[in-house]
């Protein structure tokens, strides 16, 4: 800032040595005048910049570092409702709502008056408060844009649902004017599970029936396709009409993400009639798959079940076996990913790859790493619950990572001090000598008789005095000629002189006559334009000498805040490393909890598994004609049943 200040004095000072200053002109001043467009507060848009690049954090900051500083005249409003959304996509909700509520309460336009009820809407449904969520929809007077109408139409259907009111619900998905639309049909898949699960099979089954027949040509509905399908099916096996179950479940992709669980359930459907021969094609296709699947993990068991009541017992032995000891391995498998989650390995390694920027809510874990854990926690990962906890933990990392960069950032600051005063200190005396051989008032002295000096010439109509320099000078020579012709009195010589110099004087006049008023017109503009010079000049030389004299308190207080800011910057970072591991607690208790279920899970299979061998040893004994099963066979059953 000092030396910005020394090179604007310097240039006021040579300019007014030499005399002639241009003012360039001020486009700023003029731009008041035209009608603008767009963003208008440069603050503004620099917070757009970053909001646009997904950079959240950053428009966030800036976006409350610009009201702080009064940069947002433009923009108040619009500001306010996106730092509401800012603080929203952070899960600050109290925050949000009370913006939201205070935008409400001043007298805003419609647009921005619907735009705050959705927001707030959104708040009170995401903190439970259905009437509340509801009853600020209903607030909204308009349509809203092609980006919010259906999130708002969304968000209606979903408070209507989570408050049992299906058909109304359903009277609005209907209703809406893109019955294709992605959204629309996840809604309606929601209420037809709900109503499955509140009895209402047959209503359910119909929406679930609608849904499992979309356009299979959009890949965005596919999946909702299968999982409509998956759930007519399996909601058709739990009613006990096994035969309806097995159309819905067949319309599931073989090479998608549900094929699984449909290839299961249509083995069952056929179970459920006695068709054990029909069932063995499904599962049998299914236990050649990955064991991570509890489909998979049920078709073991499934198999040898069929085997057995089509009276295969040795196949059914043989299958239970490959159960038993497929579960062992996955059994170890399990328990040592446990103990990999509980030492803090898997957490850890779930961001390993992730550039750790402010994307916000937008921000979704693209791959998995590749690992025992990950193998039996990918469905866990890919939740919402697991999801929103790792977006938390992702956030506090970024956050430890902004407040370190922090701390170098102020020793960095500390040197820049360090700096700008040794150059204060160097450049000091430079300035005192420039500042005192600077005499501002001799300066506006001379000024001043240029304008008394010019007045006198306008008074007199000195029109010669306003006359370049060879018109003066051959005025001069004019008028000593005229002198000397005077002194020859009346000599005949002289007459003849004496009529050529008036002539020539004559002329002069003319010329300088004709160019007076231009003459005159210029001086002056340049005397008004030094004037303004010599002004500036004032206002630059009482910045450099206030800057000199104020420099060192500057130092001080700038020294002294950055020493303030350490300590607090140190508590922040010790109160998110805190809430950080509290939050890699929280998710390895959920990941040690999913993995614990599949232990269970796993250990319940074998003990079955284990029983049903012992059922198959004790039948194959018992039998007057036993199955020819070989030495190392029944040695394995003996075993498994022990």
């Amino acid at each position: 800032m000092i030396s910005q200040r020394l090179q604007a004095l310097g240039v006021a000072v040579l300019l007014i040595s030499l005399g002639s200053v241009r003012i360039a002109e001020v486009a700023a001043a003029r731009e008041e005048d035209r009608v603008l467009s767009g963003v208008r507060d440069l603050a503004y848009g620099e917070v757009l910049f970053h909001f646009f690049q997904d950079d959240y954090f950053s428009a966030l900051t800036r976006l409350l570092a610009a009201q702080a500083r009064g940069e947002l005249t433009h923009h108040a409003t619009e500001a306010e409702l996106l730092l509401g959304g800012l603080y929203l996509s952070y899960g600050q909700h109290l925050l949000a709502g009370e913006i939201f509520e205070r935008l409400l309460e001043q007298s805003v336009d419609s647009e921005v008056h619907d735009r705050a009820w959705l927001f707030l809407a959104k708040i009170w449904y995401q903190r439970g408060y259905l009437a509340e969520a509801r009853a600020a929809l209903a607030r909204i007077k308009n349509r809203l844009d092609v980006e919010l109408e259906p999130e708002r139409q969304m968000l209606s259907a979903r408070v209507l649902m989570d408050q049992g009111r299906f058909d109304q619900a359903l009277t609005i998905l209907e209703a809406w004017h893109d019955p294709e639309a992605q959204w629309v049909g996840y809604a309606k898949y929601n209420i037809g599970v709900t109503l499955v699960r509140l009895d209402r099979v047959a209503e359910g089954a119909a929406i679930l029936d609608a849904v499992g027949q979309l356009d299979l040509s959009n890949p965005a509905l596919r999946g909702l396709r299968d999982k409509a399908n998956l759930a007519l099916g399996y909601a058709w096996l739990q009613a006990g009409r096994p035969l309806e179950a097995k159309a819905p479940l067949q319309r599931v992709r073989l090479n998608g993400p549900f094929s699984n669980k449909a290839l299961l359930g249509v083995g069952w459907s056929d179970a459920a009639v006695e068709s054990f021969d029909a069932a063995l094609v499904p599962w049998m296709e299914l236990r050649q798959r990955s064991l991570l699947d509890p489909a998979v993990q049920e078709a073991l068991l499934a198999v040898p079940y069929a085997f057995s009541r089509l009276g295969a017992d040795e196949q059914a032995a043989t299958h239970y076996l490959n159960a038993v000891a497929a579960f062992d391995v996955e059994l170890s498998r399990v328990e040592s990913s446990i103990d990999s989650v509980k030492a803090g390995e898997f957490i850890a390694s779930l961001l390993d790859a992730e550039v750790l920027d402010a994307s916000g809510w937008q921000w979704r874990l693209a791959a998995l790493p590749d690992s025992n854990e990950t193998r039996y926690l990918y469905e866990l990962v890919a939740s919402h619950r697991f999801q929103e906890g790792l977006k938390n933990y992702r956030d506090l990392q970024f956050l430890r990572g902004n407040l370190d960069r922090w701390l170098q950032s102020l020793g960095a600051f500390d040197d820049i001090l360090d700096a700008r005063q040794r150059a204060f200190d160097q450049r000091l005396p430079l300035l005192n000598a420039s500042l005192a051989r600077m005499d501002l008032g001799e300066i506006a002295g001379q000024l001043e008789n240029f304008e008394s000096r010019l007045a006198a010439v306008e008074g007199a109509r000195d029109v010669v005095a306003l006359g370049t320099s060879v018109e003066q000078d051959q005025w001069r020579r004019l008028q000593r000629l005229e002198s000397q012709l005077s002194l020859l009195g009346d000599d005949p010589s002289a007459q003849e002189l004496r009529r050529k110099q008036r002539f020539l004087e004559g002329v002069l006049l003319w010329d300088v006559e004709r160019d007076y008023k231009v003459r005159l017109w210029r001086e002056q503009r340049s005397l008004r334009e030094l004037d303004a010079q010599l002004t500036e000049a004032r206002r630059t030389y009482r910045q450099v000498d206030n800057a000199r004299s104020e420099w060192p308190q500057e130092f001080a207080a700038l020294t002294e805040r950055i020493a303030l800011l350490e300590p607090r910057v140190l508590s922040l970072a010790a109160q998110i490393g805190e809430t950080l591991a509290q939050q890699a607690r929280y998710l390895e208790g959920i990941a040690v909890e999913e993995l614990q279920a599949q232990r269970q899970r796993l250990n319940t299979y074998r003990v079955q598994a284990r029983f049903a061998l012992a059922s198959v040893y004790d039948r194959a004994t018992a039998r007057t004609d036993p199955p020819a099963i070989d030495g190392n066979s029944l040695h394995q059953l003996a075993e498994a049943g022990q």
